[in-house]
């Protein structure tokens, strides 16, 4: 199979964004396969990947013309150790074929027994991923879709036929809180801030920014909808472009326990007043998740943010450049002179959102206690040079 110009792009923005949005996958070695590996390779039920990983860089740098900098930073097991205990599961769909996605691995273990098939979210999963009539457990992508699913490769359930033939309702609530809890990760980061073109100035935005957070999945589907581009007009894409008719969907279910961050202005100019210089905003016990208010079901409380991306066309240049081809009578279409660039769109993001302790300066004194009850973020954005 020939992979197309327009689908080249389509790898590279899903390329960054898997490596990026969640550091999960680690090879020992990668090689092309001749055709006759390949066709060995076609027909089989798909790949089952099992992950430990962990990481620490020093530093990390984006340059323009002066440059973002982010430093000393890890990511691992909230004990310390490997981020492990992860699955993913690779498989390109055909015809009718259900796939493990999203919450189907709860519906799977309920339908064997594991879970209490009345607890609210239990059910909704059930009726959600169980095919009634055949009882097969997933979801329908469309033929020829490429789909990623990252779950947990043990979740550590009670065995009831080892322990009683009865299954009460502490049992059954402690297999779920084990299924909630089954990967968990700690992001670090020493330093984020910006420096001077020369390096001579320097300023640290945040410090010691410490996330204690547990994965619920991660989907990342590829839609295989040829290489066309159709100009946009459904809600949630954004208005005036051209995006690619395949696309690439991220639906990602977490639960942030522990987030402190110190936000710290040490600008080395010697100009800037002391008291400038002096921590200005800490936050402790930050938790992100998705357990009150109207939004709850199917959700297990976790997070959720999803989004897609795509291949952009026509996409308006600088307004100045418009009016000169407007003015001079040269602009007979926006195509003309419309770049081309990658569009982040149909931005999903709900969660609850807990502050229990923010503080200004150096006192240690809280200014109180926020939170956020059904948080709900609809965007797009759309990306090129300029």
């Amino acid at each position: 199979m020939s992979i197309s110009t327009t689908f080249r792009k389509l790898l590279v923005p899903f390329t960054c964004a898997l490596t990026s949005a969640f550091p999960l996958f680690s090879f020992a070695e990668l090689r092309a396969l001749e055709n006759e590996e390949m066709q060995d390779i076609r027909g089989q039920a798909g790949l089952t990947i099992d992950i430990e990983t962990k990481y620490t860089i020093a530093e990390f740098e984006y340059v323009d013309a002066g440059s973002i900098f982010m430093r000393d930073l890890a990511f691992e097991g909230i004990d310390g150790g490997l981020v492990d205990n992860i699955r993913a599961t690779v498989d390109i769909s055909g015809p009718n074929e259900r796939l493990a996605m999203g919450f189907s691995d709860y519906a799977l273990w309920a339908a064997m027994g594991f879970l209490d098939p009345t607890e609210e979210d239990v059910e909704w999963a059930l009726s959600e991923y169980a095919d009634a009539s055949t009882g097969t457990i997933g979801k329908e992508v469309g033929d020829g879709d490429l789909l990623i699913h990252v779950g947990a490769t043990d979740y550590g359930l009670i065995d009831f036929t080892a322990t009683s033939p009865v299954r009460d309702s502490a049992e059954y609530a402690e297999n779920l809180d084990k299924m909630k809890n089954a990967i968990d990760f700690k992001m670090v980061q020493g330093e984020f801030g910006i420096r001077s073109s020369d390096g001579d100035v320097e300023t640290v935005l945040t410090s010691n920014l410490s996330i204690e957070a547990y994965l619920g999945y991660v989907d990342i589907l590829i839609k295989n909808n040829g290489n066309g581009f159709s100009q946009t007009d459904e809600v949630g894409e954004p208005d005036g472009i051209r995006l690619g008719d395949s696309h690439i969907y991220i639906d990602t279910k977490f639960r942030v326990e522990d987030l402190d961050v110190d936000s710290t202005n040490n600008v080395q100019n010697p100009a800037v007043p002391q008291q400038a210089k002096n921590p200005y905003l800490t936050i402790r016990d930050m938790r992100i998740h998705n357990e009150r208010g109207a939004d709850t079901l199917g959700y297990f409380g976790f997070a959720s943010v999803e989004k897609k991306i795509a291949a952009a066309k026509d996409i308006i240049p600088q307004y100045d450049s418009l009016i000169q081809d407007a003015s001079a009578g040269t602009l007979t279409s926006i195509q003309d002179i419309g770049s081309d660039g990658i569009s982040i769109y149909d931005i999903n993001i709900r969660w609850d959102w807990d502050l229990p302790h923010i503080q200004f300066g150096d006192t240690n004194q809280t200014i109180g206690e926020v939170y956020f009850t059904d948080f709900v973020i609809g965007t797009s954005l759309t990306i090129s040079a300029h």
